[in-house]
């Protein structure tokens, strides 16, 4: 591929994997985003019980206190009486003072002792279903309203309940303890967050994705906490979270940016480019023909590869050696050969018993089993030549290379040795595989002109071809001069430029009727 496209598929593959880091950074941000939240929530929400059930403790402690002073006997203070309320007020955890009421008005406590005037209450703030009326964060009057307390009234005894302590009050005023039962009442904590009574749908919902909720005691079902969690507070307890969240973010998009990137510039190396095209049909065959010199007639074609994909073309110097080092030789060779098979018979204009070549690896020959090219011979219905060429290497000078040349020239295959006079040859070799071609090297032919070395060594291989009664095929014929030249050394046919350089099955078809 040259280097323009080259350049523009590593761009697009860069483009395409900031995307990919892009989108997996996104999706691993929601991820963590929801645990998160889910996290969060959950702290929230034991935040929001812890704080009601200290609620309910308390209230839990008011009203034993209450049920116990209430089963005194005493109808009036008394120092006997006092006693009494002390004792069970000194049992009490949140409890801070019991008093008595005689006649509707609060006579004496178990810290103030006997009123000189009996105190009467203010209206109440609400009633509870049980009876029991409250007061909240009302003023003391008895400690000069120098203080505020929540009383809550039973029969003749109030109790102030020590709520503040309990209910842990900060700074962040973020909730709302309140009373929803006839009437709302506000009890603690942020007065702003809720105004009017709650419905019972409004206590039920509950959004996943939010963080302010309603949450109602166990017990005292008509307690309920509205929460909405302050940022600043949030930030400050899980500032290292998030930080982690951030960090993991960045890895997730700097890892999948290298994992997508690395995958595409496989994906299109020139390995996975050809694994892949054997089986999307990227490789596609053209045809040089090759003439009979004396008459000029084109008598056959050799069969050659290229490729081209949705990313360029590859080729043949780079696909071939790469098609080695991937051990696909064989499955190459059959697709190669089924294609040009079906196409050379389709055409019309291809006459019957055309000379079709093809090259084989000689690897393939080397190996234990045999190679199958029956497939070959099946597709052959206009009875062309099938010619099998090989390039002159030591690989075919085995025993089982020659064996399996044997087997396939008993079928009916000719055999020629490519690129004759560069490689690895010997008489020998030649009288063994009885070879029906040899091709003389281009180079050879490429320095006629210059009467060369090694364009000097051309007679000797006509002479060696005509003792072994081989045919000639000379390579890389570019010019006439070259062409009349090989016709006095008696070389019998030519391929290069000169009759037409690789081409169509469409072109190869005009060749043949142009030089009929």
């Amino acid at each position: 591929m040259s280097q323009k496209p080259l350049n523009e598929h590593i761009t697009a593959d860069k483009a395409k994997a900031v995307l990919v880091s892009l989108v997996s950074a996104i999706i691993v941000t929601f991820l963590l985003f929801l645990i998160m939240l889910s996290f969060v929530k959950e702290q929230e929400e034991r935040r929001a019980l812890e704080i009601l059930n200290n609620v309910g403790v308390v209230f839990q402690d008011a009203s034993a206190t209450l049920d116990r002073v209430n089963e005194l006997t005493f109808n009036q203070c008394s120092n006997e009486h006092l006693f009494a309320m002390r004792k069970i007020l000194f049992r009490s955890r949140f409890v801070k003072e019991i008093g008595f009421y005689e006649d509707d008005a609060l006579g004496c406590s178990t810290y103030l002792g006997i009123l000189d005037v009996p105190f009467t209450d203010a209206a109440p703030d609400f009633v509870t279903i049980q009876d029991d009326i409250f007061w909240i964060n009302t003023p003391l009057a008895l400690f000069d309203e120098k203080a505020v307390g929540t009383v809550v009234k039973r029969g003749r005894y109030n109790a102030v309940l020590d709520m503040g302590n309990v209910i842990g009050f900060t700074r962040f005023l973020d909730w709302q303890l309140f009373y929803n039962g006839d009437k709302f009442y506000h009890m603690a904590g942020n007065k702003t967050l809720l105004k009017n009574s709650v419905s019972e749908s409004e206590l039920s919902s509950d959004s996943f994705f939010s963080l302010h909720f309603i949450k109602c005691h166990d017990v005292y079902y008509l307690t309920c906490l509205k929460v909405a969690p302050d940022m600043n507070r949030l930030f400050d307890l899980h500032v290292g979270k998030l930080l982690l969240l951030f960090l993991v973010t960045l890895m997730t998009a700097a890892f999948s940016h290298v994992l997508t990137f690395n995958y595409l510039r496989h994906k299109h190396s020139l390995e996975s480019r050809i694994k892949k095209g054997l089986t999307k049909s990227s490789f596609y065959c053209v045809y040089q023909p090759f003439v009979d010199l004396e008459s000029g007639k084109v008598i056959g074609c050799e069969v050659l590869s290229r490729f081209e994909d949705e990313l360029g073309a590859i080729y043949p110097d780079e696909f071939i050696p790469q098609i080695k080092a991937l051990g696909i030789t064989r499955e190459f060779t059959q697709d190669m050969i089924e294609k040009s098979m079906l196409e050379l018979t389709k055409n019309q204009d291809i006459p019957k018993g055309f000379k079709v070549s093809f090259n084989l690896f000689p690897m393939d020959f080397n190996q234990d089993y045999c190679l199958d090219l029956d497939f070959a011979l099946t597709l052959n219905t206009k009875d062309f030549k099938l010619v099998l060429e090989i390039t002159e290497d030591e690989q075919i000078s085995t025993h089982s290379a020659i064996k399996h040349i044997k087997s396939l020239k008993s079928k009916g295959f000719l055999f020629a040795i490519d690129d004759f006079g560069v490689g690895y040859s010997n008489l020998s070799q030649l009288k063994t595989m009885n070879c029906d071609f040899l091709k003389i090297d281009r180079s050879f032919v490429m320095e006629m002109e210059e009467n060369s070395i090694r364009s000097s060594l051309i007679p000797h291989i006509v002479g060696i071809a005509n003792g072994l009664e081989i045919k000639l095929i000379a390579e890389g014929v570019e010019n006439s001069e070259q062409a009349s030249e090989l016709r006095n050394l008696s070389v019998g046919f030519g391929q290069g430029w000169l009759y037409g350089r690789p081409q169509t099955v469409e072109e190869l078809s005009e060749s043949v009727k142009q030089s009929a």
